[in-house]
């Protein structure tokens, strides 16, 4: 009887089992590779989970609805740069203005700005007083006569606050710190958008020089090559020079290959960022200002005009005065009200017309959020406070550990130089050595292979040294000035503010806006 029923539970659950199979189709593979994989011999199988995710990836997509505003900023015509569209060389400052100009980012951080700014506006109306009227026409069976003669009230109501804790005044702080900390969000969102196209140029360039010394060395090594073929050809070589030269010549052409590719990516970058055919190099300025200030100079300008920095510390500021609106919740809160009334039983009887003056007094007496909202807002102010504690010390890291780099490129490109003049003399020496048969080719590639890897080096640790100068001009809040030098009366060609107030959108101070 016991095995009876026994018998009888397996079979339930078995077909309870089957039964949701049946029901969840989507979760049988899952199951089968997780769960219960003796059905399937002690080896899980994916074919379902396989299929389903076939069905679930295969399924049509809703297309990308895109608003008409956006497609005319994208087909709008981008601002070109002076020298024009595909020239050999571009001066770069001119490609960062187009880049900040051309960046939706740049765009969608303005209008945040001026969003921010319309928030002090309307912190600022509410020292104003507020005028609300109100009327009602209705049927009355007790005073009016017939429904056909209803009764009527109108009345107007000005309210002027005198005292709420300094609810008003703290928000209106709050929301000027929003302001400000919008303002330098955008600073920084800007030079953002100025190094990626500082980098992407200078990648370019170095990928550009780079190349130009491969084919430098491929041209070299040609020459050789007839040298080599004549020895051979005069039984003072053997054809064993002939293919390690060979060899030595693809594996230049390999590197050519790759230095190219890495400039056509580069140019490709650009092209995005700019909105046109980026140019095939960029002139640089001299940033050698920048690391003559000194450390402890950068370091202060860092903690004093850092604009990630400043964004930090002015939201501690809108938190820290959010906190003294809260806690203006507890205090009483005094009003100065006038009302105006009228009312009529009927539309030819008047009861009442008059005004009223007075004071109304508000005391919180029961309030169980206002505790809660306190200390919620002590939490969001000291998480904003550590915050920008955090990114105070993240900032001087970071500027230390750019100058670092900028001393370290600075020896080394000083020292690839010296090695580049001592293997050119010996490159140079040894050359004439092989005519002479008084050593073998190896001796000479190696040499030469050295000389293009000295070179290449040099030319690395020059981009570095730029791109690290950069990085610290950008961190003390310098590259603005790093990018208007010399020039500070550029005309915008065209308006990209706010389509209502006509406000240009901001750009890094003392940027000249290509035209």
């Amino acid at each position: 009887m016991t095995r009876s029923w026994l018998a009888f539970a397996c079979t339930c659950l078995m077909a309870g089992t089957s039964l949701a199979d049946d029901l969840r189709p989507a979760e049988k593979g899952l199951r089968l590779m997780t769960i219960d994989p003796l059905q399937t011999g002690g080896t899980p199988s994916g074919l379902d989970l396989r299929l389903t995710m076939m069905d679930q990836m295969g399924s049509a997509f809703l297309p990308i609805r895109r608003p008409q505003a956006a497609q005319d900023i994208a087909n709008e015509p981008s601002l070109l740069l002076r020298e024009g569209i595909g020239s050999v060389s571009a001066d770069l400052m001119d490609a960062v203005s187009v880049a900040i100009e051309e960046s939706d980012l740049v765009r969608s951080l303005s209008a945040e700005k001026r969003a921010a700014q319309a928030g002090v506006s309307r912190a600022s109306a509410a020292f104003l007083p507020t005028v609300s009227g109100n009327a009602w026409v209705g049927g009355d069976r007790d005073s009016s006569l017939s429904l056909n003669d209803p009764g009527m009230n109108a009345g107007i109501s000005i309210a002027l606050p005198l005292l709420d804790g300094g609810q008003r005044l703290y928000t209106k702080r709050s929301a000027e710190s929003r302001a400000l900390a919008a303002a330098a969000e955008l600073r920084s969102v800007t030079e953002s958008v100025a190094l990626e196209t500082i980098n992407a140029a200078i990648d370019l360039n170095l990928a550009t020089r780079q190349a130009k010394v491969l084919e430098d060395n491929l041209r070299d090594l040609g020459t050789l090559r007839k040298a080599v073929r004549g020895r051979v050809d005069a039984g003072r070589a053997s054809e064993a020079d002939v293919a390690e030269l060979e060899a030595e010549l693809s594996d230049v052409a390999r590197t050519l290959v790759i230095a190219s590719s890495s400039a056509v990516k580069s140019r490709a970058i650009l092209s995005s960022q700019l909105r046109q055919a980026a140019p095939g190099g960029f002139k640089l300025p001299n940033l050698e200002a920048v690391p003559r200030r000194g450390l402890d100079v950068l370091v202060d300008l860092t903690h004093s005009r850092n604009s990630g920095l400043e964004a930090n510390w002015h939201r501690f500021d809108a938190a820290e005065n959010g906190r003294k609106v809260a806690k203006g919740r507890y205090f009483p809160r005094l009003d100065l009200k006038t009302d105006y009334r009228t009312s009529r039983t009927t539309r030819t009887s008047r009861n009442t017309d008059g005004w009223s003056v007075g004071l109304q007094l508000t005391v919180p007496l029961v309030d169980l959020t206002t505790t809660a909202d306190v200390r919620e807002a002590d939490e969001l102010a000291n998480a904003a406070m550590h915050r920008a504690l955090s990114e105070d010390r993240k900032a001087e890291t970071q500027l230390r550990v750019d100058w670092i780099e900028v001393q370290s490129a600075t020896k080394q490109a000083d020292l690839s130089r010296r090695k580049i003049a001592a293997l050119r003399v010996s490159y140079a020496a040894k050359v004439d050595q092989y005519h002479a048969g008084l050593i073998p080719i190896d001796d000479v590639l190696l040499t030469r292979r050295q000389l293009t890897m000295a070179t290449s080096e040099e030319l690395e640790t020059v981009v570095t040294r730029f791109a690290a100068i950069t990085r610290l001009a950008a961190t003390s809040g310098l590259l603005a000035e790093i990018v208007g030098t010399g020039e500070n009366t550029g005309h915008r060609r065209r308006d990209t503010g706010s389509p209502d107030t006509g406000e240009p959108r901001p750009s890094l101070p003392g940027v000249v806006v290509a035209r």
